[in-house]
Parts: C-alpha cells; structure tokens; sequence
C-alpha cells in the first residue's frame, strides 16, 4: 500500500505481534532490512500502527501504510499516525546487524564512526524533511497524502541493534 489506510488497534492482535517481533530478534541477529526487517514488518499492521505512537501528538493511531510515498521523490518504508490529530510517523527501517549503528573503532581513535547504513537512513529522514518543508504544508501533494495541512510529522529511523554498543556509544546515540 503506497497510501495511508484505516485500521484500528487491536490489543490482542497487537500483543501477539509484538510477542512475534520478540522472537523474530532473538531468533535473527543478523538482520537485513530488505530481505527480513521490511517484509516482517509489512506483514504486521498493527506494529507499525503502533510505531506511529513515537510522535508525541499521536493519541490513538488509526492510518497506516508501508512504502508511503512522499511527493514523488521519496518513500518512507512505513508510516502511521492519527488522522483526527493530524499527526504522523514516517519510519526509516535500515539493517539490524552488529555494526549497524557504529562502524568498528579504527586503531588509534576513541570514538567510532557512524555506520554506512545509519547514515545511508539518516540521510533519507534528511530529505524527507526538506521535501516536507519544501512543501511546506500548503500545496496539494502534501494535503493528498496526509489529508488536511499544517500535519505534525515525526520522523523514525530504527536501525542496528544494542549488543555491540558501549555505554559511550549508547549515551552518544541517546
């Protein structure tokens, strides 16, 4: 789906798919995001609906849609949100590897640098948010995809995992 569609949370359904993303990450540890991240989780609505609960304005999630497209240009790989308060979560999926988030410490240096594939997602939010702004929130495009104007939009990267991180590096994600 390239647009947003209803849904309604549902908790049993919603916990059974959280308990089914629970096995998936410990039964993977080496997570690719085409081949298992985005196919998982397309075939889970009520996760990524539930993912739409990141942005703080989001009450009650109610739209959802995977590989939403953005103005022609760009495709966020899920998105949810909250069509009354008009806010919504544009997700970036990337791999869930070790060295997803930090790219292994080069000898004689203290601080690692960021992965290709945190940047790689980190430079789409990037775009996203010029586009967004570009648009700003007054043309057509932007009322046909989030339905009215002025959308209090949030943007998610989610990428890697923890067992390979530091404290330090913890702290500089957080």
């Amino acid at each position: 789906m390239r647009t947003f569609e209803p849904i309604t949370l549902v908790e049993k359904d919603l916990t059974r798919e959280l308990d089914e993303l629970e096995h998936f990450l410990k039964q993977n540890p080496q997570l690719r995001e085409r081949k298992h991240v985005l196919p998982f989780f397309k075939a889970r609505k009520q996760l990524c609906a539930a993912l739409g609960l990141m942005n703080a304005n989001v009450d009650v999630p109610d739209r959802v849609a995977n590989e939403l497209v953005l103005f022609g240009d760009f495709a966020c790989d899920a998105a949810a949100g909250d069509s009354k308060n008009n806010s919504f979560t544009l997700i970036e999926f990337e791999d869930a590897n070790e060295h997803s988030i930090f790219s292994k410490l080069e000898t004689g240096k203290s601080v690692k640098r960021w992965s290709s594939r945190f940047e790689h997602g980190f430079s789409q939010l990037v775009d996203w948010a010029w586009r967004l702004s570009r648009e700003n929130a007054t043309t057509t495009a932007f009322r046909d995809i989030f339905g009215k104007n002025h959308a209090k939009i949030h943007l998610l990267l989610v990428a890697g995992r923890d067992a390979d991180l530091t404290d330090d590096d913890v702290a500089r994600l957080t």
